[in-house]
């Protein structure tokens, strides 16, 4: 059996900090690789390319992973040769540099694990031929030349920043938990309090005590908020994979894919983060195979030639909505709606909003031929089931022969989570408040029924209701099997575009 690393954690904390940077990498070469195929020689994205590969280089050596140290300095050659050089800027050359960089990321990620690394050694061999053989089809150069171009390097790579410091995010995750339990014991002061109040008026103590547990309130919401934003990272640090994976994909399938992303500098929680990329993935691979069509197919539509796909983040109201949109084929309702009615579904009166919802459901598919990589219904229900675990919502809708627009909420954070106490037949129950819309007063007089389903007034319009006694099968309601009670409120939750009134005591 392997022994462990004996500096696992600190390889760990390698990871963390290159990987980022050689996605940085990875993104400004697939720049050169369009702009260069386009015919623009702009050498640009190389020198925003050279800091982080000289940042990884200098980490790699005080790791002591020579190997890793050895690529990336070869690399750092390469790239300053194309910054050099126009003659060699095409985009079979940003290509070539593509692949040695999707080795450079394994070789990061696997850092911890690796005992061998023949195959690195052997790619810093074939980078520093490239190089040489690039060099001698220029003609004569002087070795001045060749000796300036680590001095180049080092002049133009920034340096580190100093104003971090190192924390384990285990030691932050317990820093939460204690917190978690000051606001608890808050709570419960506070509590303690009002009853205070209500029992002695307005005396001097009573009022001093409310007063400093406000204090003491406002103080523990500030520690809260500095504790969460150490948490937070940008969510740039998900997307960065995806152009590669993208282009990886599209040249597979033989179409022309742009990827757009914006937003990244979105923050959220890194529990979230570490659990988003795979359902994204997911998603942008059935984009690329199944939603987009070939360049043939959209010129003869009238399209152009290159698909575009667009990944948005935004943050708002405590939530991180992602929007994922294709200008390909679009879903093709009339399919979904008989697939459905092959499964015995009636969808005589579905709209096109719940149609489109078949195809998160497990094993829904609209293909007749299932892909290795990815279908319109064939693996969706994992990604629904990914982001629902987060607390999050996923919806889709669909212009057919225009494209297709996936659109998930999630919160920020999935480590405090504010509810809304409610108490029904004497029982108390917590709602996430984020999927609280409102909380109205009703009276009896305003519950009305259509086709035995409880609705209500709100906005404007109607909303659905359940009793909560019934709903939650609260043990008073069990015990007497009664019809359900007169409520006094009715809070309206809202799931993505849906929204279903809840009725409670208090």
């Amino acid at each position: 059996m392997q022994e462990p690393h004996p500096f696992r954690e600190l390889l760990q904390e390698y990871v963390g900090e290159c990987l980022p940077l050689v996605d940085t990498i990875t993104e400004q070469l697939l720049a050169c690789e369009r702009r260069w195929g386009d015919g623009a020689g702009d050498p640009e994205p190389l020198r925003l390319a050279a800091g982080p590969l000289h940042t990884v280089k200098g980490n790699s050596a005080m790791m002591g992973l020579p190997a890793v140290q050895g690529l990336v300095h070869a690399l750092e050659d390469a790239v300053a040769l194309l910054r050099r050089e126009s003659g060699v800027r095409t985009a079979a050359s940003a290509s070539q540099l593509l692949e040695w960089t999707g080795l450079l990321t394994d070789a990061v990620r696997e850092a911890p694990l690796r005992d061998e690394w023949s195959d690195v050694e052997a790619a810093t061999g074939r980078v520093r031929r490239w190089v040489v053989d690039q060099v001698g089809g220029l003609g004569p150069t002087s070795s001045g030349d060749e000796r300036r171009l680590s001095d180049r390097r080092m002049a133009e790579a920034p340096d580190a920043s100093p104003d971090t410091v190192r924390v384990d995010f285990r030691r932050l995750d317990e820093l939460l938990e204690v917190l978690g339990e000051a606001l608890i014991g808050h709570s419960a002061l506070s509590d303690v309090a009002g009853r205070v109040r209500r029992r002695v008026g307005h005396a001097p103590d009573a009022t001093d005590l409310e007063q400093t547990v406000e204090t003491l309130g406002r103080t523990l919401r500030r520690l809260e908020r500095a504790v969460m934003q150490t948490r937070l990272l940008p969510i740039a640090t998900v997307f960065g994979r995806f152009p590669r994976v993208v282009r990886d994909l599209a040249r597979s399938e033989q179409k022309q894919v742009e990827l757009i992303l914006t937003g990244g500098d979105a923050l959220l929680d890194k529990t979230i983060l570490d659990r988003l990329g795979e359902p994204l993935v997911h998603l942008l691979t059935n984009a690329v195979v199944h939603g987009v069509e070939s360049a043939a197919d959209r010129v003869r539509a009238g399209k152009p030639a290159e698909a575009r796909l667009e990944l948005t983040a935004v943050t708002a109201g405590g939530r991180a909505m992602l929007t994922l949109r294709d200008d390909g084929r679009g879903l093709d309702h009339d399919r979904i709606r008989a697939r459905a009615r092959e499964g015995g579904v009636d969808t005589t009166h579905m709209d096109e909003a719940q149609l489109a919802a078949f195809i998160f459901m497990p094993n829904f598919s609209t293909a007749d031929r299932i892909s290795e990589l990815a279908g319109r219904g064939v693996g969706l229900d994992v990604v629904a089931r990914s982001i629902r675990s987060l607390n999050g919502t996923i919806d889709v809708s669909s212009d057919p022969g225009r494209g297709a627009t996936f659109s998930m909420s999630l919160p920020l954070s999935l480590v405090i989570v504010r509810s809304l106490v409610v108490e029904v037949d004497r029982e108390r129950y917590a709602i996430p408040i984020d999927q609280v819309a409102e909380t109205v007063r009703v009276a009896p007089d305003d519950i009305h029924h259509i086709r035995r389903q409880g609705v209500t007034a709100w906005r404007r319009g109607m909303v659905s209701i359940a009793d909560g006694g019934v709903l939650l099968g609260s043990p008073a309601m069990l015990a007497t099997h009664t019809e359900p009670v007169a409520r006094r409120y009715c809070v309206v939750l809202g799931v993505g575009l849906r929204r279903r009134g809840l009725l409670v005591d208090r």
